[in-house]
């Protein structure tokens, strides 16, 4: 390592400290303490927003909990550059999907040092010198019970064990002092007190051994376990060692070159762990490389079995033939084997009683294939791999189930990085990048993937990934061997389902959103509620995930094996999917109390629609579904629905306006359905959609919107839709109300009067509320209330929830302006009391409303509640809220809460 003094330097073991150019910062208040640790404790890995503020401010933060956040990040980043602008990122704290990441290095940091010191031959004494104290000493506890501390803190121990298992003398001093800040962990004191008998300090080891039974006793009621016992016995006795049994099995296969260590395991010392996962999720190397680590605790041996339960060639290792190979490893004649399975396993359970052994069980069929093999006495430590979850082992032998799951990005680069070498990586950070993507986190395919680099060492990165990427996905995750490719590890997991399952597999490769809901599930296989058992059957067999609210995600890798399999079943199931979305979203506009569109007919029988009771669950419906829609709407477009297409942009205007989503979001693909909505027959639907492209249009280039408003009302004035005709004209005029009003409010007065001929309330609402908006802002303020109230007592007499807030807002606001604060006040406080759960567009005026309007009456304890819910809705939506309702509103919202905010801190 470069003896070079970095420009920041981070200590975490004994305690969060800091230097800058040599000199020591003072990093400030613990909650800075608190932020700086979480994102060391990362290594370079993503901290959420969410876990941020937990840690920081526990389980019930103020609702500016994620403003303060956002200070809190500046003030850690002038840490490093005290020079960085108020706003600026800098080089260090970045800003990383829906959280932070802190970027160091092991010149920089001690965690990332000890981590490349772990790997490194030699390096061992160093690594220790760096953790001889406890990790983020002196933060507060609670903080610390976080499992990324706690993590951190048991690798420091094992770094301790491991060191402790080359018996080498000279690193007694170091791992003394390692252990006395560990006094309760007998494996660690367990080896202290063996090496100082071998040291010949009998004295000292027997006053640990009591030292540390007083502890246990004292602090967890328990007694020396056996391996605490035997270190206290040999210090007795000073006996040698006995010699390695003539079956003192040592059957564990070689560790992975480059693995990378995920954490995964527990720190076990005995019993049963069953681990499971997808093919090629790497089982198997995490299960060896821990048994490894583990095997110095086990004088006995290791014991290792390939049960081939998903063997492409079908020959599953029955009981009987297992037992007969465990019993000869350790030293049972097979001519005194038994014939009988019971009466084997029985002589197996005697033969390791007393023994402590690693017993590796790979690739498990299920729990009875494994149930025969299991020891009886608690000695061993039997630990099984499997595609299925073996629920039955977990449930009645106690087992513990530890889900293997794909590597992060940092993972696998780190995995790449080890095997074809970290500057490779470095000179091609963009490809890199494409690498990792395209291996999609699994362990198989990215060892696959670096082979093909390590084979061709001159060839650019770039060039292997646009290789890998000219063939189909799965042909390029192969070695070229037999049964050496990921297509073979899927494939032996889906010959073992069920006929439903596997077809259930298939056809789930058509939804391409990130989760899919059961509802979705049922009605792509028209299989209603028997689905339910397919879903339970792969989320077994870890063809799919279950991600919780009975929803599913599957792997990119099986999605695409999947899709290989699909054949002509395809185009059947993406009609279900679509026609399935299409009737969501239809159910999610009718929630809001919107006319209907057009007409779809009855439910087909084999349809399994969502549950949406009220307009909560449509908004709860869309905040889930909203990435999956995107992409059911452009598979409809592939696959020529496109009516469906059309109808579904239309439906999911109600729900996205109330999200505040922008319309950024949503332009391209309303473009694209534009272009087909013209050849539907349907001029109704065409001059909607004119509509919907001129609004996501409108922040880009409003003259194109004006044109698109225009063609949808010669459509629709031609086709006699009078709904059509007041919503184009609303629009046409609020296009031109800040600019032109003069013209605007004669086009907004002819789309009431259109509204009014309609007979539907939510149009005559949503005309009445545009022109009173205009009309305030023309200085008309008394026809602007009388519309205000109309529309107010429309939305609230026929049920349109989100209307009668929008209204009341508007009363809000009209009252401020007329100085009438009471009624202002009133009116926002029924309206945030009244809006929904998940809506958000109209949250933010109704809270800079209430808070200038409370500030005026002189309640300045409700005036700041309502600057801190506004600052919190900005804090999390600013984006949407500038694309949504405009800088210029935003900002005078922003100025009202500034000013009070000011007021406030005077007082």
């Amino acid at each position: 390592m470069s003896t070079t003094e970095p420009a920041v330097r981070l200590r975490s073991y004994g305690g969060l400290r800091m230097w800058r150019s040599g000199v020591e910062v003072d990093i400030g208040a613990p909650r800075l303490r608190i932020l700086l640790a979480a994102l060391l404790a990362a290594r370079g890995g993503t901290v959420g927003v969410d876990t941020l503020i937990e840690l920081i401010w526990g389980a019930e933060p103020s609702p500016s909990a994620v403003n303060q956040l956002h200070r809190l990040v500046g003030q850690a980043r002038r840490l490093f550059e005290p020079e960085l602008a108020s706003r600026a990122t800098g080089s260090w704290v970045f800003p990383a999907g829906q959280g932070y990441r802190l970027v160091a290095d092991a010149q920089s940091c001690d965690l990332m040092a000890v981590r490349a010191l772990r790997d490194a031959p030699g390096s061992i004494r160093q690594a220790l010198e760096l953790v001889q104290e406890p990790v983020f000493a002196g933060l507060d506890a609670e903080v610390l019970t976080h499992p990324a501390f706690v993590a951190l803190e048991q690798e420091r121990i094992q770094i301790a064990v491991d060191a402790a298992d080359q018996a080498e003398p000279r690193l007694l001093p170091l791992l003394q002092r390692i252990a006395a800040s560990a006094p309760l962990h007998e494996p660690l004191q367990a080896r202290v007190i063996r090496l100082l008998t071998v040291a010949g300090r009998r004295a000292e080891a027997l006053v640990l051994f009591d030292t540390t039974r007083r502890l246990l006793a004292d602090e967890l009621g328990t007694d020396p376990g056996a391996e605490l016992r035997a270190a206290h016995l040999a210090a007795l006795t000073d006996d040698e060692p006995e010699p390695p049994s003539a079956h003192r099995p040592a059957q564990l296969p070689r560790r992975v070159a480059g693995f990378v260590d995920r954490g995964d395991l527990p720190d076990h010392s005995a019993g049963m762990v069953v681990l499971s996962g997808m093919g090629g999720i790497g089982k198997t190397a995490l299960a060896v490389d821990w048994a490894h680590r583990l095997a110095p605790r086990y004088p006995d041996g290791q014991l290792y079995l390939n049960l081939r339960g998903f063997d492409p060639s079908g020959r599953v290792v029955i009981p009987s033939d297992a037992l007969a190979t465990l019993l000869e490893s350790v030293g049972v004649g097979l001519a005194e084997l038994p014939d009988d399975v019971d009466a084997r396993s029985a002589r197996f359970r005697s033969a390791v009683a007393d023994r402590r052994m690693i017993i590796l069980l790979d690739n498990a069929r299920d729990s009875e294939q494994v149930r025969p093999l299991l020891p009886g006495a608690p000695g061993c430590l039997v630990l099984v791999t499997s595609r299925n979850r073996l629920a039955g082992l977990v449930a009645h032998e106690g087992a513990r189930a530890v889900p293997v799951g794909r590597l992060s990005d940092t993972a696998a680069r780190e995995l790449l990085a080890k095997r074809i070498g970290a500057p490779r990586l470095a000179a091609e950070p963009v490809a890199t990048t494409d690498l990792v993507r395209f291996c999609a986190g699994l362990p198989l395919a990215l060892s696959i993937t670096a082979a093909h680099a390590a084979v061709r060492p001159g060839l650019k990165l770039a060039d292997l990934a646009d290789e890998l990427s000219s063939q189909a996905r799965l042909d390029a995750l192969s070695t070229g061997e037999a049964h050496d490719d990921v297509r073979s590890a899927l494939s032996w997991s889906y010959l073992a389902l069920s006929p439903a399952a596997a077809r259930l597999f298939r056809l789930m490769s058509v939804h391409s959103g990130p989760e899919i809901p059961v509802e979705a599930a049922a009605s792509i296989a028209g299989a209603g509620p028997t689905v339910r058992a397919s879903l339970a059957e792969l989320s077994a067999a870890h063809m799919i995930t279950e991600a919780g609210r009975q929803r599913y995600t599957l792997h990119d890798l099986l999605r695409a094996y999947a899709g290989e399999l699909l054949g002509d079943e395809r185009a059947e199931a993406v009609g279900r999917l679509v026609q399935h979305s299409l009737r969501d979203a239809r159910a999610a506009y009718l929630a809001f109390g919107r006319p209907e569109i057009a007409p779809l007919g009855p439910v087909p029988p084999d349809m399994t629609p969502t549950p949406m009771a009220d307009l909560a669950d449509a908004l709860r419906w869309y905040t889930r579904e909203q990435a999956a829609l995107a992409c059911i709407i452009d598979l409809a477009l592939l696959h020529g629905h496109h009516r469906e297409a059309v109808l579904m942009v239309l439906y999911l205007r109600a729900v996205r306006s109330a999200r505040a989503e922008p319309y950024a979001d949503s332009r391209e693909q309303t473009m694209r359905v534009l272009a087909v909505a013209g050849g539907l027959g349907e001029p109704v639907l065409e001059a909607a959609l004119l509509r919907e492209a001129a609004l996501v249009e409108t922040p880009t280039d409003p003259a194109v919107a004006r044109l698109l408003l225009l063609r949808a009302l010669d459509i629709a004035e031609r086709a006699g839709d009078v709904i059509g005709q007041a919503h184009v004209l609303r629009n046409l005029g609020l296009t031109l109300r800040v600019e032109e009003r003069d013209k605007a409010i004669p086009l907004l007065r002819r789309s009431v009067a259109a509204a009014r001929r309609t007979g539907e309330p939510t149009v005559l609402v949503y005309c009445i509320d545009a022109l009173a908006r205009t009309l305030q802002e023309d200085g008309q303020l008394d026809e602007c209330v009388a519309l205000a109230r109309e529309a107010f007592d429309i939305a609230l007499a026929t049920g349109l929830d989100d209307l009668r807030n929008s209204a009341a807002a508007r009363l809000a606001e009209t009252s401020l302006v007329l100085g009438d604060h009471r009624q202002a006040a009133a009116m926002a406080r029924w309206a945030a009391e009244h809006v929904p759960p998940g809506e958000i567009h109209i949250r933010l005026p109704i809270y800079a409303f209430l808070a200038e309007a409370s500030d005026h009456l002189g309640d300045h304890h409700g005036a700041r509640a309502a600057c801190d819910v506004f600052r919190n809705l900005l804090g999390r939506h600013e984006p949407a809220y500038r694309q949504a309702i405009g800088d210029a509103e935003v900002d005078r919202y922003v100025a009202i809460v500034d000013r009070i905010t000011s007021a406030s801190e005077m007082h």
